[in-house]
């Protein structure tokens, strides 16, 4: 899994978060397509469930948070 981008991210209070994007290359089902599958966590570790690609929601506490 590779670091593919950092962007920040605010809560609907105001509070921030740095987004950390991980993109891994899947070799064998689709090699000819380049197909790569993407995750996304906050800085500290928690899973972010993609809603588009300005708001997540953080697993662990159903929080929405929108890109900056």
């Amino acid at each position: 899994m590779d670091l593919v981008e950092k962007f920040d991210a605010k809560g609907k209070t105001g509070a921030p978060y740095h987004v950390e994007v991980y993109q891994t290359q899947q070799d064998e089902a689709d090699e000819a397509a380049q197909a790569f599958t993407r995750s996304y966590k906050l800085a500290d570790g928690r899973a972010l469930d993609p809603l588009t690609n300005e708001k997540f929601r953080i697993v662990q506490t159903g929080e929405k948070i929108y890109r900056v």
